[in-house]
Protein backbone atom coordinates (compact mmCIF):
# COMPACT_ATOMS: atom_id res chain seq x y z
CA UNK A 1 0.00 0.00 0.00
CA UNK A 2 1.24 3.49 -0.81
CA UNK A 3 0.93 6.41 1.61
CA UNK A 4 0.89 10.17 1.16
CA UNK A 5 1.30 13.23 3.36
CA UNK A 6 -1.71 15.49 2.91
CA UNK A 7 -0.89 19.17 3.20
CA UNK A 8 -2.09 22.62 2.25
CA UNK A 9 -1.06 23.64 -1.26
CA UNK A 10 1.42 26.46 -0.65
CA UNK A 11 1.35 27.54 -4.30
CA UNK A 12 -2.08 29.12 -3.75
CA UNK A 13 -1.30 32.70 -2.85
CA UNK A 14 -4.75 33.95 -1.89
CA UNK A 15 -6.32 31.58 0.64
CA UNK A 16 -8.52 32.76 3.46
CA UNK A 17 -6.45 33.54 6.53
CA UNK A 18 -7.77 32.59 9.97
CA UNK A 19 -6.68 35.53 12.16
CA UNK A 20 -8.36 34.84 15.47
CA UNK A 21 -10.09 31.84 16.95
CA UNK A 22 -11.33 30.80 20.34
CA UNK A 23 -9.35 27.62 19.77
CA UNK A 24 -7.01 26.60 22.55
CA UNK A 25 -4.55 23.74 22.08
CA UNK A 26 -5.83 21.78 25.07
CA UNK A 27 -9.54 22.44 24.64
CA UNK A 28 -11.93 21.30 21.98
CA UNK A 29 -15.57 22.10 22.59
CA UNK A 30 -18.61 21.32 20.52
CA UNK A 31 -17.82 24.21 18.18
CA UNK A 32 -15.17 26.85 17.63
CA UNK A 33 -15.59 30.30 16.12
CA UNK A 34 -12.92 31.98 14.05
CA UNK A 35 -12.55 35.24 12.22
CA UNK A 36 -11.01 35.22 8.76
CA UNK A 37 -9.69 37.83 6.40
CA UNK A 38 -10.57 37.49 2.74
CA UNK A 39 -8.06 39.01 0.36
CA UNK A 40 -9.28 39.98 -3.11
CA UNK A 41 -10.59 36.83 -4.78
CA UNK A 42 -9.69 34.77 -1.71
CA UNK A 43 -10.14 31.03 -1.94
CA UNK A 44 -11.75 28.90 0.73
CA UNK A 45 -9.46 25.89 0.57
CA UNK A 46 -10.66 22.42 1.47
CA UNK A 47 -7.61 21.75 3.66
CA UNK A 48 -5.80 24.19 5.95
CA UNK A 49 -2.62 23.36 7.88
CA UNK A 50 -2.85 26.24 10.32
CA UNK A 51 -3.62 26.88 13.10
CA UNK A 52 -4.26 23.10 13.08
CA UNK A 53 -5.61 20.63 10.52
CA UNK A 54 -8.92 22.10 9.37
CA UNK A 55 -11.05 20.62 6.58
CA UNK A 56 -14.07 21.76 4.60
CA UNK A 57 -17.46 20.17 5.11
CA UNK A 58 -17.16 18.18 1.86
CA UNK A 59 -13.69 16.84 2.72
CA UNK A 60 -14.84 15.95 6.24
CA UNK A 61 -17.66 13.82 4.80
CA UNK A 62 -15.21 11.96 2.57
CA UNK A 63 -12.57 11.34 5.26
CA UNK A 64 -15.17 10.14 7.77
CA UNK A 65 -16.18 7.38 5.34
CA UNK A 66 -12.67 5.94 5.45
CA UNK A 67 -11.74 6.37 9.11
CA UNK A 68 -14.46 6.22 11.76
CA UNK A 69 -12.02 7.02 14.57
CA UNK A 70 -11.54 10.62 13.38
CA UNK A 71 -12.86 13.30 15.72
CA UNK A 72 -14.26 16.50 14.25
CA UNK A 73 -15.19 19.77 15.93
CA UNK A 74 -17.28 22.30 14.03
CA UNK A 75 -15.45 25.52 13.28
CA UNK A 76 -17.37 28.51 11.98
CA UNK A 77 -15.29 30.95 9.92
CA UNK A 78 -16.76 34.43 9.84
CA UNK A 79 -15.70 37.29 7.60
CA UNK A 80 -17.14 40.33 9.35
CA UNK A 81 -16.50 42.71 6.45
CA UNK A 82 -18.07 40.45 3.83
CA UNK A 83 -20.77 39.24 6.27
CA UNK A 84 -20.17 35.59 5.35
CA UNK A 85 -19.89 32.42 7.41
CA UNK A 86 -18.67 28.98 6.39
CA UNK A 87 -18.49 25.76 8.32
CA UNK A 88 -15.18 23.97 8.58
CA UNK A 89 -14.07 21.12 10.80
CA UNK A 90 -11.13 20.88 13.14
CA UNK A 91 -9.78 17.36 12.63
CA UNK A 92 -8.23 15.25 15.37
CA UNK A 93 -6.33 12.27 14.00
CA UNK A 94 -4.97 9.29 15.93
CA UNK A 95 -1.18 9.28 16.25
CA UNK A 96 0.82 6.29 15.03
CA UNK A 97 4.37 5.58 16.13
CA UNK A 98 5.51 4.33 12.74
CA UNK A 99 8.56 6.45 11.86
CA UNK A 100 11.27 4.15 10.52
CA UNK A 101 14.90 4.39 11.57
CA UNK A 102 15.60 5.07 7.86
CA UNK A 103 14.03 8.55 8.22
CA UNK A 104 16.58 11.30 7.67
CA UNK A 105 16.70 14.56 9.62
CA UNK A 106 18.13 18.04 9.20
CA UNK A 107 20.55 19.24 11.92
CA UNK A 108 17.74 21.21 13.61
CA UNK A 109 15.71 18.01 14.09
CA UNK A 110 13.11 18.54 11.37
CA UNK A 111 12.48 15.67 9.01
CA UNK A 112 14.31 15.75 5.69
CA UNK A 113 12.78 12.56 4.31
CA UNK A 114 10.01 10.69 6.11
CA UNK A 115 10.13 6.90 5.95
CA UNK A 116 7.39 4.92 7.69
CA UNK A 117 7.27 1.30 8.77
CA UNK A 118 4.22 -0.22 7.02
CA UNK A 119 4.02 -3.04 9.61
CA UNK A 120 3.24 -0.49 12.33
CA UNK A 121 0.50 1.23 10.34
CA UNK A 122 -1.80 -1.82 10.33
CA UNK A 123 -5.13 -1.08 8.63
CA UNK A 124 -5.41 2.64 9.32
CA UNK A 125 -6.38 4.80 6.34
CA UNK A 126 -5.67 8.17 7.98
CA UNK A 127 -3.21 8.77 10.81
CA UNK A 128 -0.82 11.32 12.31
CA UNK A 129 2.95 10.84 12.32
CA UNK A 130 4.79 13.06 14.78
CA UNK A 131 8.45 13.68 15.41
CA UNK A 132 9.82 15.92 18.13
CA UNK A 133 9.54 19.02 15.93
CA UNK A 134 6.73 18.44 13.43
CA UNK A 135 3.62 16.49 12.66
CA UNK A 136 2.16 15.10 9.43
CA UNK A 137 -1.22 13.70 8.44
CA UNK A 138 -0.75 10.58 6.32
CA UNK A 139 -3.39 8.93 4.13
CA UNK A 140 -3.33 5.68 2.21
CA UNK A 141 -3.61 5.33 -1.58
CA UNK A 142 -7.34 4.61 -1.53
CA UNK A 143 -8.12 7.86 0.31
CA UNK A 144 -5.68 9.81 -1.90
CA UNK A 145 -7.33 8.54 -5.09
CA UNK A 146 -10.76 9.40 -3.72
CA UNK A 147 -9.63 12.95 -2.93
CA UNK A 148 -8.09 13.38 -6.38
CA UNK A 149 -11.33 12.31 -8.11
CA UNK A 150 -13.18 15.24 -6.55
CA UNK A 151 -12.88 18.99 -7.19
CA UNK A 152 -11.16 19.86 -3.91
CA UNK A 153 -9.08 23.05 -3.78
CA UNK A 154 -5.78 23.59 -1.99
CA UNK A 155 -4.72 20.03 -1.29
CA UNK A 156 -1.25 18.74 -2.05
CA UNK A 157 -0.17 15.11 -1.68
CA UNK A 158 3.42 13.99 -1.18
CA UNK A 159 4.37 10.32 -1.45
CA UNK A 160 5.90 8.79 1.68
CA UNK A 161 8.70 6.24 1.45
CA UNK A 162 8.16 2.88 3.10
CA UNK A 163 10.84 1.01 5.04
CA UNK A 164 12.19 -1.98 3.16
CA UNK A 165 11.27 -0.72 -0.30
Amino acid sequence: MDYFIIQQDQSITNPIIPITTDLEDDFIGSSVFGEVVEKDNALYLDYLDRPRQIVSDALKELLAKYEDSLDFTAMIFTDVEEETQRIYWLMEVAKKNCISSATTYYPDGTIKELVIDPKKVELDCIFRVSSTRESFIVINLEVAESILRRPFIGIQLQRVKLAGQ
